[in-house]
């Protein structure tokens, strides 16, 4: 009997081990057929891994840049995935952004760090990059976070929807690019040292104070790096030429055209660059930060800012002298110019019993048509701002190099890929040297017609806004939403001076300007208290 009841048990269906009792939002149930299929995947997953990692190790360095690709939204994907947490890293964000800015402003441009095996390593990468991976894991595990940058952003219409369709242009014309890697790291570049900044811009830029910080960092930069041309002009050469360590890519062409200096073709003066790689872009820094020293010296400050301001100008002006950069007068005039009438219009709304505003505003036009009268027929003046025969090559060349790009540009309208423009236009200095001088041109040639116009229209958005909300009366709450009139000034001379001048050293300066304004008019929209302007420094109390 005992052995015919286990031969019946023998054809008896099992019974099912019973699972254990597990909330399901944490573990639901996983059928066999799918534990099959997770299995397969483990096995393939890593069997990938094995012959990625043979190859990788196989072909380092030589592909090191095509195997850490595709990890890279693998990377972006896993940040995505993070869970809401209450812990903050927005402190490592803010010391990645204030490291960004002073890289940006002191250290120079053309110098990487370059260890064996490895990518070059440059300012950019080696802030930018611990600022955007701060960034994005604030932005996936912050509800507020994300809100507080949406909100700031979308105060100037139109901005956000820009920043993110240029952004997603540049990614999409490295598969349009004949060099996919040289486009890659360009584009690398662009993202953690435009995109992600101008982010960061948006939040600190919201925290009273930090905008003043950020301009009086610069100003004060500015000023000191005047100091030290003077010194690089009297050794005609970079002062750190001979005390660049070993480990720096010194070995690079560019890099030893940029410390040995550059003269003038014909005249063999020497040309002041600074921390800039050419004299040109250390040109545009200081015609940048020209009307920040112009609003210390007529705003609501100091007598001893007032004073040391009024003497940096001049100094400002001589060293762009010395850089014998056309585009760095032109942007020194032009930031003189368009601050002068912007404050004399916001003179005469907010002081109605003074006559220096409707007196500025008013003799406005003849200002302007005597100083152009002027910079045709002084012959120094005409010099330094529209050039003379020694100059003739450069306009000759840029006029060869717009008749040659449109063309290429209606060929191609989606553009070449990023960091391709130049090449696929091959326009050569005298020298030998591969170069595109307009900016405008570049944008178009490397990112196409829609790239071209988001990224100009985002500029133009934000240049408009900045005027807009700069007027005195009912905006200006505070002395930091003033800040707004020579930042609209500096985009809109940065505006003039890309269609002369392609470089982009400055660019993360600019927009972190962007990011600044949008944080201001956010502040201005929605009443975030700052510093109060001092009653006797207000133009009404003037």
């Amino acid at each position: 009997m005992i052995g015919l009841s286990r031969l019946k048990g023998l054809f008896r269906p099992r019974e099912k081990t019973p699972e254990p009792v597990v909330l399901k939002p944490f573990t639901p149930p996983i059928s066999a057929r799918r534990r099959l299929i997770g299995r397969i995947a483990v096995i393939v997953l890593g069997l990938v891994c094995v012959v990625y990692g043979f190859y990788y190790a196989l072909t380092t360095p030589f592909l090191l840049k095509q195997f850490l690709a595709p990890l890279v939204p693998l990377a972006c994907f896993a940040v995505w995935a993070l869970p809401d947490s209450k812990n903050k890293p927005t402190r490592a964000m803010e010391i990645c952004f204030w490291a960004s800015f002073f890289a940006a402003l002191l250290w120079p441009g053309y110098l990487s760090i370059a260890l064996p095996g490895l990518p070059w390593i440059s300012a950019i990468r080696l802030t930018g990059l611990p600022l955007a991976i701060a960034l994005l894991v604030r932005l996936s595990t912050s509800p507020q976070f994300r809100e507080q940058i949406a909100s700031t952003v979308k105060t100037i219409p139109l901005l956000g929807r820009f920043m993110a369709a240029f952004s997603i242009i540049q990614v999409i014309s490295i598969a349009f690019s004949d060099q996919p890697v040289t486009s890659l790291d360009a584009v690398f570049d662009n993202l953690i040292g435009w995109t992600a900044v101008f982010f960061a811009s948006c939040y600190i830029f919201r925290r009273p104070g930090a905008a003043e910080w950020w301009i009086a960092a610069y100003t004060i930069s500015a000023i000191g790096l005047c100091f030290m041309g003077l010194w690089e002009r009297r050794l005609e050469h970079v002062p750190w030429m001979a005390h660049v360590p070993s480990f720096f890519a010194t070995g690079d062409d560019s890099v030893q055209r940029a410390l040995q200096g550059t003269r003038r073709l014909g005249i063999g003066d020497y040309r002041v660059e600074g921390v800039e790689s050419t004299s040109l872009g250390m040109a545009e820094f200081l015609a940048l930060g020209t009307p920040f020293l112009i609003h210390y010296v007529v705003g609501p400050f100091r007598l001893w800012i007032k004073v040391v301001c009024a003497a940096a100008i001049p100094l400002i002006f001589i060293v762009i002298l010395s850089t014998q950069a056309r585009l760095g007068m032109v942007g020194f005039f032009l930031g003189v110019l368009l601050y002068m009438g912007i404050w004399g219009v916001n003179r005469w709304r907010s002081s109605k019993g003074s006559l220096i505003g409707p007196a500025v505003v008013l003799a406005y036009p003849a200002i302007f048509l005597a100083f152009m009268a002027a910079s045709f027929t002084i012959q120094r003046l005409k010099t330094i701002v529209w050039g003379n025969g020694e100059t003739q090559a450069s306009n000759e060349g840029r006029m060869d190099q717009l008749r040659l790009g449109i063309p290429l540009l209606l060929k191609r309208p989606w553009g070449y890929g990023a960091n391709r423009g130049a090449e696929k236009l091959g326009y050569e200095t005298p020298g030998g040297i591969l170069t595109i001088d307009n900016y405008f041109l570049l944008v178009a040639l490397d990112w196409g017609i829609l790239g071209f116009i988001v990224y100009y229209g985002m500029i133009l958005a934000v240049t408009w806004n900045s005027a807009k909300y700069g007027w005195t009366g009912e905006f200006s709450r505070t002395r930091e939403h003033t800040y707004l009139i020579p930042l609209g000034v500096a985009l809109a001379e940065f505006f003039v001076i890309k269609s002369i001048f392609s470089q982009t050293h400055n660019h993360a300066l600019t927009f972190m300007m962007m990011g600044m304004v949008a944080a201001l008019v956010y502040r201005i929209r929605f009443g975030v208290k700052g510093d109060p302007l001092p009653k006797a420094a207000t133009p009404a109390a003037a």
